[in-house]
């Protein structure tokens, strides 16, 4: 989800970006991600299937809104957390027919935007 790139890969981009937001599992996680969270707290607190959650983190991390972390702890051992990488989604609608997403990120990540036609022009 770049300014870079063919127009196919920005259709792709925008395309996965709206399928991943539009999936309600996706958005419960993402809204339960306000600090690292491990998948065992993501399960308990949103009462999703741990499969499903694995799955899910998969799909949002490819698209790169949420960040792994891994920990170290004495009693747990090694484990992973999840926190969200994105602070807000804007979808548009452009007067010349182009749709246009701009994910913004927490501070000290880069900004995306990508716009899109339907028609590929």
């Amino acid at each position: 989800m770049s300014d870079a790139g063919s127009k196919r890969g920005e259709s792709g981009s925008v395309r996965r970006l709206l399928d991943a937001l539009s999936e309600e599992t996706n958005r419960t996680i993402l809204s339960e991600l306000d600090e690292p969270t491990s998948v065992a707290e993501l399960v308990e607190e949103c009462d999703i299937p741990m499969s499903t959650v694995y799955r899910r983190l998969d799909t949002l991390e490819d698209m790169d809104l949420v960040t792994e972390h891994v920990a170290v702890d004495a009693e747990r051992g090694r484990y992973r957390l999840y926190e969200r990488n994105v602070r807000r989604v804007t979808i548009t609608v452009n007067e010349d027919g182009r749709l246009g997403t701009r994910v913004e990120r927490p501070a000290g990540n880069p900004d995306e935007t990508v716009t899109w036609r339907p028609d590929g022009e």
